[in-house]
C-alpha cells in the first residue's frame, strides 16, 4: 500500500505518518519522495496498517498487483533517464585524453546505445574496446564486473576486485560505464565507479539487491529474466522506486522456453509504464550474425536503445561462448544508423490507437 501525502508536507510530518502506519510489529513503513511527490510506503499485512487521520494525508493508493509507482497513471515513472554525468559537471579533460565524460538520455528522441564485452576481463582490451565503441558514437560502455552464470565453472567476473580497472577504463576512454552487480553488499562500492548499475534477469527476485539499488543515486538497468512475466519485471522495478530511485531503465532480451528474442515485451511495457525500454540483441540471439536483424526488429518495435556486446579481441575471452555474441566494433555506427531509420519508418506507419 502507498499513502500519498499533500504537496509541501515537511519531512518530520512524513516520518510521523510512516511511524503511525508501521506501528504494528508485522508492518514496516517509510517515506519516499519521487517526482516531487511524497509517499509513505507500507510493507506487510495491510489489515494491520493504520492510515493516520492526519491532514497531511492526500490519498491511499492500493497496490493489488504489486506495482503502482511504475505505472503510467501514477505520473511518477520518468520517460527519460540520463546515464552518465551532465555536460560540464566533471573535472576538465586531461591533455591528450578523448575529452570529458558526458552522459546521454535514454528515452529521448534519439536512439541511445551502449556496447562492450559481457564481462570485464583484460583491462587493456577493455580500454581499447571502449575507445573503439566511443569512436563509433556509443553513449556508454557495457562491461560486467559480476556475472550470474549458468555454470559454477564459468568466469563469474572480477567483482569488486575489478573496480580499479573499471575506473581506469572510464577515465582513459572518457565514456560512461554500465556494469553488473549481484551482491547487495557491493552496491555502494560499485556505485562510486559505475554510471549505471545493471541487474541480470536471474536476479529479479533478489529483493535485498533491488532495495539497495533503490537507495543509490545511480540509474538501474533492469534486465528481464527468460521466464519472468511482464508483471514480475514491473514488480522488480517497483522495489527500486519504492526505495526512492526512479531512474530505472528496463532491458528486454530473450524470453520463453526455448529462449527467443522477446520483441513483444517492448510493446507490452508501453501499455503499462513510461519507463524507458532498451533491448539486448546479443544475449537474446546468442550469435553475432543475428545481432543486426534483432536490433532492427527491436528498433521497429519502439525500443529506446540497444545494449550490444562488442569486443576488439573476442578470441582472448576467458569464456569462449561469449565471443560468439561479439558484434564487430567497426560496424556499430552503421548498425545504429540503420536502426534509427527502421524506428523512424515504423513510427511513420503507426496506426493511432
Amino acid at each position: 500500500m502507498l499513502i500519498e501525502l499533500r504537496p509541501g508536507t515537511p519531512a518530520d510530518v512524513a516520518a510521523e505518518v510512516a511511524a503511525q502506519a508501521g506501528a504494528h510489529e508485522d508492518v514496516t513503513a517509510w517515506p519516499v519522495t519521487l517526482a516531487g511527490r511524497t509517499f509513505v510506503v507500507v510493507s506487510g499485512d495491510e489489515s494491520l496498517a493504520r492510515v493516520p487521520a492526519s491532514p497531511a494525508v492526500l490519498a491511499r493508493r492500493p497496490t493489488p498487483d504489486g506495482h503502482w509507482l511504475v505505472r503510467r497513471e501514477s505520473g511518477v515513472a520518468p520517460r527519460e533517464v540520463t546515464i552518465g554525468p551532465s555536460p560540464g559537471s566533471g573535472p576538465p579533460a586531461a591533455p591528450g585524453s578523448p575529452g570529458q565524460t558526458t552522459g546521454a538520455t535514454v528515452g529521448g528522441p534519439r536512439l541511445w546505445w551502449a556496447a562492450g564485452p559481457c564481462a570485464l576481463e583484460s583491462a587493456e582490451d577493455a580500454v581499447e574496446t571502449a575507445l573503439a565503441v566511443r569512436a563509433q558514437g556509443a553513449h556508454a560502455l557495457r562491461a560486467g564486473l559480476s556475472k550470474t552464470r549458468s555454470s559454477p565453472y564459468n568466469f563469474p567476473g572480477k567483482g569488486v576486485r575489478g573496480l580499479a580497472a573499471l575506473a581506469e577504463v572510464r577515465r582513459a576512454a572518457a565514456i560512461p560505464v554500465i556494469t553488473e552487480v549481484c551482491d547487495p553488499r557491493e552496491v555502494e562500492a560499485v556505485a562510486e565507479v559505475a554510471d549505471c548499475l545493471q541487474v541480470d534477469g536471474r536476479q529479479l527476485d533478489n529483493r535485498p539487491l533491488l532495495a539497495e539499488l533503490g537507495a543509490q543515486p545511480r540509474p538501474v538497468l533492469l534486465m528481464r529474466g527468460p521466464r519472468a512475466s511482464v508483471d514480475d519485471w514491473l514488480r522488480a522495478a517497483e522495489f527500486v522506486l519504492a526505495r526512492g530511485n526512479a531512474a530505472v531503465v528496463l532491458c528486454a532480451g530473450a524470453s520463453g522456453t526455448p529462449p527467443q528474442p522477446g520483441f513483444g515485451a517492448i510493446a507490452a511495457l508501453r501499455a503499462h509504464t513510461d519507463l524507458p525500454v532498451v533491448f539486448d540483441p546479443s544475449h537474446s540471439t546468442g550469435s553475432a550474425s543475428l545481432v543486426a536483424p534483432a536490433s532492427l526488429a527491436a528498433s521497429a518495435y519502439g525500443a529506446d536503445g540497444l545494449l550490444i556486446e562488442s569486443c576488439v579481441k573476442p578470441g582472448r575471452m576467458y569464456r569462449p561462448g561469449d565471443a560468439a555474441h561479439m558484434f564487430p566494433p567497426e560496424s556499430l555506427a552503421d548498425l545504429v544508423s540503420a536502426c534509427e531509420r527502421a524506428r523512424d519508418s515504423a513510427r511513420s506507419l503507426a496506426v493511432p490507437l
